[in-house]
């Protein structure tokens, strides 16, 4: 049997709590439903197990992981007993709290640790990075810390990282795999939209315009809606008009924060073309997901695909794991299925020529 994964995480939200609650779900394999994949190279989700977990909250700092995910928004579905007693320590703010986040995060006053020798002690061979969209220096700084405590590091924030070519050649020179970035959710309005506009190509359709808009309740949201709004929808209008080369407004992003919706997010869909003789298609489509549950499933698969990275001494930003993964990967794929393809040939020990 494949040995553990030894997983650190940034920031202990919904995301950092749907993916704990989901290694203890999917643990005695007697239901896989929601998985994209049940074993990935032999590993399976309940081999992932959490040495190190970082945040800065006061009602999270000093308690043990399965404590500190009870004061998120996401409900807690699953019994948490002896395999997440390790505890959140304090991480360095930097950038992480805004005005507008302050009250509901209520960051603590106790000092920050040394964040690369407590990875170093602790084991941790990758490190998950899951802090609010906009806090580009805090994530910078733990990527660095990864770096000095030789771990690989999932970005799956908007700051670039594994499209930064600085980091990208320090993860490389140091042999360690670099992921990321911005994760792209199990079936969220981006990889739908791609999907949708990749059938209408396939079918004669001219697309004529499109948007894409989430209107979320969840700390992510409001984040983004302060302080990241113009670079996710840069992001997630470049994810999906680029990929598919298509030459007409396509406009993607978070337009709004509503706070009753909690985890939850509204995600609206307009889409338009012409098809034979010029006659109008026209789709209206409105999607609602959690945030948190929503990228459980890719991070399983992205944390287990970079543990097969490390096996295989692959380093630098690797572009089959963050197409797969992520909407602004450093190699953009033509489409998911082509992103899935290339993943199963990576862990298969197959890759593109650069």
């Amino acid at each position: 049997m494949p040995k553990k994964i030894k997983l650190a995480i940034i920031g202990i939200g919904n995301a950092a709590s749907a993916l704990i609650q989901g290694i203890e779900y999917y643990r005695e394999g007697m239901n896989n439903g929601g998985l994209l994949r049940p074993t990935l190279a032999g590993y399976h989700i309940s081999d992932i197990q959490i040495v190190a977990a970082v945040d800065v909250s006061e009602k999270k700092v000093g308690r043990k992981v399965s404590e500190a995910i009870r004061e998120n928004e996401l409900d807690i579905l699953v019994d948490l007993i002896e395999n997440y007693d390790t505890k959140v320590v304090m991480g360095d703010i930097l950038d992480g709290v805004i005005k507008e986040t302050e009250i509901s995060i209520d960051p603590s006053k106790d000092s920050s640790v040394n964040i690369a020798e407590y990875f170093k002690s602790n084991g941790a061979e990758i490190v998950l990075c899951l802090l609010p969209s906009g806090a580009d220096n805090a994530v910078r700084f733990y990527a660095n810390e990864a770096l000095k405590a030789g771990c690989a590091f999932i970005n799956a924030t908007p700051t670039r990282i594994a499209t930064d070519e600085k980091f990208s050649k320090n993860f490389y020179d140091a042999n360690l795999p670099l992921i990321g970035d911005d994760l792209q959710d199990q079936f969220g309005v981006t990889i739908l939209h791609k999907m949708i506009l990749q059938q209408m190509l396939d079918r004669g359709i001219d697309i004529k315009e499109s948007y894409a808009l989430d209107v979320g309740g969840g700390a992510e949201s409001l984040n983004t809606i302060y302080r990241a709004r113009e670079t996710k929808r840069e992001i997630k209008s470049k994810s999906v008009a680029g990929a598919l080369n298509i030459d007409a407004p396509i406009v993607a992003g978070t337009s709004d924060w509503v706070g009753f919706l909690g985890n939850k997010r509204n995600s609206m869909l307009w889409i338009v073309g012409n098809g034979f003789l010029g006659s109008k298609i026209i789709m209206d489509i409105k999607i609602q997901t959690e945030d948190g549950p929503n990228g459980g499933s890719v991070l399983a698969d992205v944390i287990r695909a970079t543990k097969v990275a490390i096996n295989q001494c692959a380093a630098g930003s690797i572009d089959e794991i963050s197409a797969y993964g992520f909407k602004n990967p450093p190699k953009s794929p033509r489409n998911p299925a082509e992103a899935s393809r290339n993943l199963a040939n990576f862990i298969l020990g197959i890759r593109k020529e650069a």
